[in-house]
């Protein structure tokens, strides 16, 4: 058996999958000229795959991509092949989740508004607050950062709805769970609503102005998922017309977002440039890295994988 890792790693964490690598061969290749000769018989990859190379696989069986996000790491030939394909959920869901719940308490104490003041030198206080055990927390996709969202969300004493594309048994920190076909029905009836889906093609332009407006307009937006599930402009729209009360994103569906565009100015919209992931966090590398190993063991003893996507859905 072969496993080819490109790029490559350190001697160290080489040390660390050879440890668990059994018998297997370990191909850690500097360059995608080494790639190319080796991917002719590797029997499991971890890193970058291209077309190119997948063409000249013959005996390829499993790939662990390096991100947990796969709609730009897959492409047509490796979607319709036979090849396993793993993603790396779940090493970003508390620090992704924190990061929501920022937003969140932000919103709720004011900070949108007194930060700003903080700027102008600007001493004054009276700005309505929300007591935060009195709202509905609505979370639109309840994976892994889903959960930790939730859970957040119960802690601080809100009534916690959820919806997902794949429910599975409903968690004690989440009042209600449904399928993604009752999105209206969350929407309606949450104050903070919690994008936390993948980039899939159902979830594409997933909000869109009607179902923006299915939301309370005391209610607030706050998306850590993928820019790409929240129409830009219509947003921008029910912002403008007061259809919510406010928005938080940390990505966009253009990235990055225009100097001039009408959000940077906005009182009630909190925008941070895409890093809720903190891929700086000293926790990443060796989570990552942890999937990487963990996997590589189940492989060559043939126990089934972790984090096993669905090519067609993208997650």
């Amino acid at each position: 058996m072969k496993f080819l890792i490109y790029p490559s790693i350190s001697d160290n964490e080489l040390a660390q999958l050879q440890s668990v690598a059994g018998d297997a061969t370990l191909v850690n290749a500097a360059d995608e000229a080494t790639a190319r000769t080796h991917i002719v018989d590797a029997d499991g990859l971890y890193g970058r795959l291209t077309p190119d190379l997948l063409a000249r696989a013959q005996k390829l069986r499993w790939v662990q991509a390096p991100v947990a996000g796969v709609e730009r790491y897959l492409f047509p030939e490796l979607a319709a092949s036979d090849v396993t394909v793993t993603n790396m959920a779940g090493i970003y869901s508390d620090q992704i989740a924190d990061h929501a719940i920022m937003f969140l308490l932000m919103f709720a104490r004011g900070m949108n508004i007194y930060f700003r003041r903080q700027l102008a030198h600007h001493w004054q206080g009276g700005v309505p607050l929300i007591h935060v055990a009195d709202q509905t927390l609505g979370v639109i996709g309840l994976g892994g950062i889903g959960n930790e969202v939730a859970r957040r969300g119960h802690a601080l004493g809100m009534r916690v709805l959820a919806v997902d594309a794949k429910p599975r048994s409903k968690p004690d920190y989440v009042a209600e769970l449904w399928s993604i076909d009752r999105l209206d029905d969350l929407l309606a009836q949450a104050d903070f609503v919690v994008v936390c889906v993948p980039h899939t093609p159902e979830t594409e332009k997933l909000l869109t102005l009607p179902r923006l407006q299915r939301m309370k307009p005391t209610a607030y937006l706050i998306n850590i998922s993928r820019g790409i599930v929240v129409d830009l402009a219509d947003l921008t729209t029910a912002l403008q017309t007061g259809i919510i009360a406010g928005a938080a994103l940390d990505v966009y569906e253009i990235e990055p977002l225009p100097a001039d565009h009408p959000l940077w100015a906005m009182e009630n919209v909190l925008l941070t440039p895409h890093m809720a992931s903190n891929l700086d966090s000293p926790h990443i590398p060796a989570r990552r890295f942890g999937v990487v190993r963990d996997n590589l063991r189940r492989f060559v003893n043939g126990e089934p994988l972790q984090n096993i996507i669905d090519k067609s859905r993208w997650f």
